[in-house]
Protein backbone atom coordinates (compact mmCIF):
# COMPACT_ATOMS: atom_id res chain seq x y z
CA UNK A 1 0.00 0.00 0.00
CA UNK A 2 2.84 2.14 0.89
CA UNK A 3 4.34 2.12 -2.29
CA UNK A 4 1.39 2.59 -4.36
CA UNK A 5 0.72 6.05 -2.19
CA UNK A 6 4.77 6.90 -3.13
CA UNK A 7 4.16 5.96 -6.55
CA UNK A 8 1.28 8.38 -6.92
CA UNK A 9 2.68 11.00 -5.22
CA UNK A 10 5.64 11.14 -7.61
CA UNK A 11 3.86 10.37 -10.69
CA UNK A 12 1.64 13.69 -9.43
CA UNK A 13 5.02 15.31 -8.87
CA UNK A 14 6.42 14.96 -12.00
CA UNK A 15 3.20 15.23 -14.26
CA UNK A 16 2.73 18.50 -12.72
CA UNK A 17 6.14 19.76 -13.76
CA UNK A 18 5.37 18.81 -17.18
CA UNK A 19 5.58 21.95 -19.62
CA UNK A 20 6.85 24.28 -16.87
CA UNK A 21 10.52 23.38 -16.88
CA UNK A 22 12.38 24.68 -20.25
CA UNK A 23 15.76 22.54 -20.17
CA UNK A 24 18.54 25.24 -20.48
CA UNK A 25 20.11 23.35 -23.35
CA UNK A 26 19.35 22.51 -26.14
CA UNK A 27 22.13 21.03 -27.73
CA UNK A 28 20.78 20.17 -31.19
CA UNK A 29 23.58 21.76 -33.11
CA UNK A 30 26.75 18.89 -33.73
CA UNK A 31 28.86 21.16 -36.03
CA UNK A 32 28.86 25.10 -35.64
CA UNK A 33 28.89 27.58 -32.69
CA UNK A 34 27.09 27.42 -29.28
CA UNK A 35 27.51 30.12 -26.34
CA UNK A 36 26.13 32.62 -24.12
CA UNK A 37 25.53 36.48 -24.80
CA UNK A 38 25.97 38.47 -21.56
CA UNK A 39 25.32 42.33 -20.86
CA UNK A 40 27.88 44.03 -18.36
CA UNK A 41 26.66 47.36 -17.22
CA UNK A 42 27.89 49.98 -14.32
CA UNK A 43 31.12 49.79 -12.25
CA UNK A 44 33.27 47.15 -13.36
CA UNK A 45 36.47 47.96 -11.44
CA UNK A 46 37.51 45.24 -9.37
CA UNK A 47 37.10 45.42 -5.99
CA UNK A 48 38.56 43.02 -2.73
CA UNK A 49 34.86 43.00 -1.69
CA UNK A 50 32.98 42.09 -4.33
CA UNK A 51 33.57 39.34 -7.08
CA UNK A 52 33.81 39.98 -10.62
CA UNK A 53 30.46 39.94 -13.07
CA UNK A 54 30.29 37.74 -15.48
CA UNK A 55 27.40 39.83 -17.02
CA UNK A 56 23.76 38.95 -17.34
CA UNK A 57 22.11 36.69 -20.05
CA UNK A 58 19.97 38.62 -22.33
CA UNK A 59 17.84 38.18 -25.51
CA UNK A 60 20.24 39.29 -28.78
CA UNK A 61 20.48 39.03 -32.28
CA UNK A 62 22.84 37.71 -33.77
CA UNK A 63 24.71 38.01 -37.00
CA UNK A 64 27.21 35.38 -38.84
CA UNK A 65 29.15 36.95 -41.43
CA UNK A 66 31.96 34.79 -43.02
CA UNK A 67 35.23 36.32 -41.28
CA UNK A 68 35.39 40.12 -41.21
CA UNK A 69 38.33 42.06 -41.03
CA UNK A 70 38.92 45.77 -39.96
CA UNK A 71 38.88 46.92 -43.28
CA UNK A 72 35.49 45.61 -44.38
CA UNK A 73 33.55 47.74 -41.27
CA UNK A 74 32.34 51.01 -41.62
CA UNK A 75 32.87 52.41 -37.45
CA UNK A 76 30.06 54.03 -36.11
CA UNK A 77 30.55 56.95 -33.69
CA UNK A 78 31.30 54.50 -30.06
CA UNK A 79 33.63 52.04 -30.10
CA UNK A 80 33.47 49.04 -30.77
CA UNK A 81 30.19 49.52 -33.34
CA UNK A 82 30.04 49.62 -36.98
CA UNK A 83 27.22 50.99 -39.03
CA UNK A 84 27.89 48.38 -42.49
CA UNK A 85 29.20 45.61 -42.39
CA UNK A 86 30.90 44.55 -45.88
CA UNK A 87 31.12 40.59 -46.00
CA UNK A 88 28.84 38.11 -46.99
CA UNK A 89 25.80 37.21 -44.31
CA UNK A 90 25.92 33.77 -43.45
CA UNK A 91 22.96 33.50 -40.60
CA UNK A 92 21.27 35.03 -38.51
CA UNK A 93 19.86 34.11 -34.99
CA UNK A 94 18.71 34.43 -32.01
CA UNK A 95 19.42 34.03 -28.25
CA UNK A 96 16.77 33.37 -26.10
CA UNK A 97 16.10 35.52 -22.31
CA UNK A 98 19.29 33.61 -21.12
CA UNK A 99 21.43 34.59 -23.55
CA UNK A 100 22.00 30.99 -24.96
CA UNK A 101 21.93 30.57 -28.79
CA UNK A 102 23.33 28.07 -31.35
CA UNK A 103 23.83 27.38 -35.30
CA UNK A 104 24.88 24.85 -37.26
CA UNK A 105 27.72 26.02 -39.49
CA UNK A 106 29.90 24.77 -42.56
CA UNK A 107 33.84 24.59 -41.64
CA UNK A 108 35.47 27.71 -42.05
CA UNK A 109 35.99 31.63 -40.27
CA UNK A 110 33.30 33.35 -39.56
CA UNK A 111 32.65 36.78 -37.44
CA UNK A 112 29.86 36.90 -34.57
CA UNK A 113 28.73 40.16 -34.22
CA UNK A 114 25.96 41.48 -31.85
CA UNK A 115 23.08 43.64 -33.46
CA UNK A 116 21.93 46.71 -32.03
CA UNK A 117 18.97 49.08 -33.20
CA UNK A 118 21.06 49.83 -36.78
CA UNK A 119 24.56 49.04 -35.48
CA UNK A 120 26.81 45.95 -35.26
CA UNK A 121 28.82 45.24 -32.25
CA UNK A 122 32.03 43.42 -31.81
CA UNK A 123 34.56 44.17 -28.71
CA UNK A 124 36.68 41.31 -30.20
CA UNK A 125 39.82 41.20 -32.39
CA UNK A 126 42.63 39.17 -32.93
CA UNK A 127 46.32 39.94 -34.26
CA UNK A 128 45.12 40.23 -37.55
CA UNK A 129 42.29 42.69 -36.94
CA UNK A 130 39.31 40.15 -37.78
CA UNK A 131 36.96 41.18 -35.77
CA UNK A 132 35.20 38.51 -33.22
CA UNK A 133 36.57 35.49 -34.89
CA UNK A 134 35.11 32.38 -34.36
CA UNK A 135 36.59 29.21 -36.38
CA UNK A 136 34.53 25.78 -36.80
CA UNK A 137 36.23 22.57 -37.81
CA UNK A 138 34.62 19.34 -38.87
CA UNK A 139 32.60 17.94 -36.57
CA UNK A 140 33.12 20.31 -33.49
CA UNK A 141 30.98 22.86 -31.88
CA UNK A 142 32.67 26.37 -31.17
CA UNK A 143 31.91 27.63 -27.80
CA UNK A 144 32.17 31.17 -27.56
CA UNK A 145 30.63 33.71 -24.92
CA UNK A 146 30.46 36.85 -26.25
CA UNK A 147 29.92 40.52 -23.84
CA UNK A 148 28.16 43.23 -24.88
CA UNK A 149 29.68 46.54 -23.00
CA UNK A 150 27.39 49.24 -23.82
CA UNK A 151 29.86 52.04 -22.47
CA UNK A 152 28.26 55.00 -20.48
CA UNK A 153 29.94 58.43 -20.20
CA UNK A 154 29.66 60.01 -17.34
Amino acid sequence: MKRHILFFIGFFLASSFTGHVKPSLTLYVKQGVRGYVRELKGNQMPSPSRPLSRGKGFAATLCIFKLVNLSQVEPDRKASFYKAVHAPLVKTIQADSTGYFEASLDTGSYSLFIKVDNSYYANLRDQYNNLAPIRVQAGQVAHIDLTYKDLVTY
